[in-house]
């Protein structure tokens, strides 16, 4: 599925976070998108209030399913001690890399000592850590106190990081990785980040900070309008269906269909087609017949949007009314615009689905708009739009370019 950058500035700094303290104060979901639903989401939670990380990428995620490398390991353990800075280059290996000071750190302190001993000149950054590694990581940050039940695992056996694997099921920071037996630690695997967090949580100690759960997805708007076959539009019109097909909008994340989709172009597969110039049916010469018709597009997820209540921020009317659109309830396109642009004002995700037939384009939103309806009409060219949400009525006025008068309602 393709994914839009997020118009959200993250703040790396550790100082200056300003973290929920408890689930009451987490938003329906919590901080990240991509742990709703896992058993790590609590803990997850947890090391984000206490600055320890700050997710995956800028789209509030916190990729909890990949496996942890080294040096995402190295930034973990310096935030959760507080690690001072180290004046010495330990490793050639990490040169420029944005965890050579948090490598640096954890060595200073005797958590690291490199990956290809005996010179251990090398910190191997980018490696995956075993769960057997992170053992031996947590056991030196720390400082667990010696294990008085050896060889709590079966498959540790000869293992040199055997007695940093019992120290800490001694500690309570793991129960093993086969449950309910918990007779393995599976010292080979990959740690996935998520697991990390669990491990660090029960290490430092913190509490699990379950946030509320998000509103659930659901169909919550589909629009269609209807074409004759086997035009040059028609095949231009798919082309960008298919470019669109998969989105998924991030709560509070703004969707920009210019912005997404850029020029087009012959080499993106659009061809010449019919567009309206000065409002008159124009082809093919002009730059911009390359890619005409798309305004049909540009109106079907204008109304996926409209019918969805969700926040809209730029759209253009035709020029002149066609017949095949709702009255007053269209847009045209262009680039760099005209544009469709909207805000996905939720808390939830939505997808958009994007198909058609030869006769018809078809939009879908798939999230979950709270229960929004909308109502209207349209009177001397001004639209009046009615959004109503449960406990919480707004309205909003848009000037259309039509005349006459209708009423309109999402129920």
């Amino acid at each position: 599925m393709r994914r839009l950058g997020l118009v959200l500035i993250v703040v790396f700094a550790l100082v200056g976070i300003a973290n929920p303290a408890s689930a009451e104060e987490l938003t329906p979901g919590g901080t990240f998108i991509d742990d709703d639903g896992s058993v790590f989401e609590g803990s997850i939670e947890a090391i984000y209030a206490e600055g320890i990380t700050v997710g995956c990428s800028d789209r509030a995620q916190f990729c909890p399913n990949r496996g942890v490398t080294r040096g995402e390991m190295a930034a973990f353990l310096r935030r959760a001690l507080d690690l001072p800075s180290s004046n010495i280059d330990y490793f050639r290996d990490d040169n420029n890399s944005i965890f050579e000071g948090d490598i640096n750190a954890i060595a200073q302190a005797g958590i690291t000592k490199g990956c290809n001993p005996p010179v251990n000149d090398r910190y191997c950054l980018g490696n995956v850590l075993t769960r057997a590694e992170m053992a031996a990581f947590l056991d030196r940050a720390f400082q667990l106190p010696k294990a008085t039940v050896e060889d709590r695992f079966g498959d540790d056996d000869e293992s040199i990081f055997e007695a940093s694997i019992d120290n800490l099921a001694e500690a309570g920071i793991t129960v093993g990785c086969n449950p309910p037996a918990n007779t393995e630690f599976c010292p080979q695997d990959p740690v996935t980040r998520g697991a990390m967090a669990a491990f660090l949580a029960r290490a430092i100690p913190l509490v699990a900070i379950t946030p509320p759960p998000r509103p659930p997805v659901h169909l919550v708007s589909r629009f269609t309008t209807y074409h004759a076959c086997c035009q040059t539009r028609v095949h231009n019109i798919q082309t960008m269906a298919r470019e669109i097909d998969g989105m998924i909008v991030l709560p509070w994340e703004t969707f920009d269909l210019n912005a997404w989709l850029g020029p087009r172009t012959k080499s993106k597969g659009y061809l010449p087609a019919p567009i309206l110039l000065n409002g008159e049916s124009y082809c093919c010469d002009h730059p911009l017949n390359i890619g005409g018709g798309t305004s049909q597009f540009g109106t079907v997820i204008y109304n996926a949007i409209f019918w969805g209540a969700y926040d809209e921020i730029d759209h253009k009317a035709h020029s002149r009314y066609i017949s095949r659109y709702p009255l007053g309830i269209e847009a045209t396109l262009g680039f760099p615009s005209p544009n469709v642009v909207f805000r996905n004002d939720t808390w939830t995700p939505i997808t958009i689905r994007a198909s058609y037939t030869s006769t018809s384009i078809t939009v879908t939103f798939w999230g979950n708009n709270g229960g929004r309806t909308v109502i209207g009409s349209h009177r001397n060219g001004r639209t009046t739009i009615q959004v109503t949400n449960p406990g919480d009525d707004t309205a909003r006025r848009v000037t259309g370019t039509v005349t006459g008068s209708a009423t309109f309602s999402s129920g």
